[in-house]
């Protein structure tokens, strides 16, 4: 028998410390994996409340509501360089009046999420989109859109801060 450091005889339990080492390790990876879990929870709540956000206003535009659109929009909102806020809101309202219908049709969407994986504070949308228009229960008009727009938060509240679209 050896002894260490005492009078009483070194005795080793490999099954005590495999069981030890086998608990240790189960709780670090159910450590990591509810970290991972939680980070990731988080960029899914910031996608689901902008996707969220989106279809609010693809309701209020087919609503035709100019005054709620300016809810979804960030305090410094741009359109393209050809477009200022003023103009780009009497282009809305003319699309308003001269269609009594309108109808937004999301062929495809992309959300690119910036920021911290905690915090994420812009986001690109980039959408595939139909938008049609008639004057009566048919379409008239119609045409497919590239739409890109880029989202900040503003109070907790996913809002547009610019908007840019082209014909496909």
């Amino acid at each position: 028998m050896h002894y260490i450091f005492s009078k009483q005889p070194f005795v080793c339990d490999f099954d005590y410390y495999i069981k030890m080492m086998i608990k240790k390790i189960v709780l670090t990876v159910f450590i990591l994996s509810s970290s991972l879990l939680l980070l990731s929870c988080t960029k899914t709540d910031d996608k689901d409340l902008l996707n969220q956000q989106l279809d609010k206003l693809l309701e209020v535009i087919e609503d035709k509501d100019a005054k709620k659109i300016r809810q979804y929009l960030a305090k410094d909102f741009l359109v393209s360089e050809k477009m200022n806020n003023e103009k780009f809101f009497l282009f809305v309202h003319y699309q308003f009046r001269r269609n009594k219908n309108i109808s937004v049709t999301v062929l495809n969407r992309e959300i690119r999420l910036h920021g911290s994986s905690i915090d994420n504070t812009t986001a690109d949308v980039i959408m595939d989109t139909l938008l049609l228009g008639s004057g009566d229960w048919l379409p008239e008009r119609g045409q497919a859109y590239n739409v890109e727009s880029r989202w900040i938060k503003e109070g907790g509240n996913w809002v547009m801060s610019r908007l840019r679209w082209s014909k496909k």
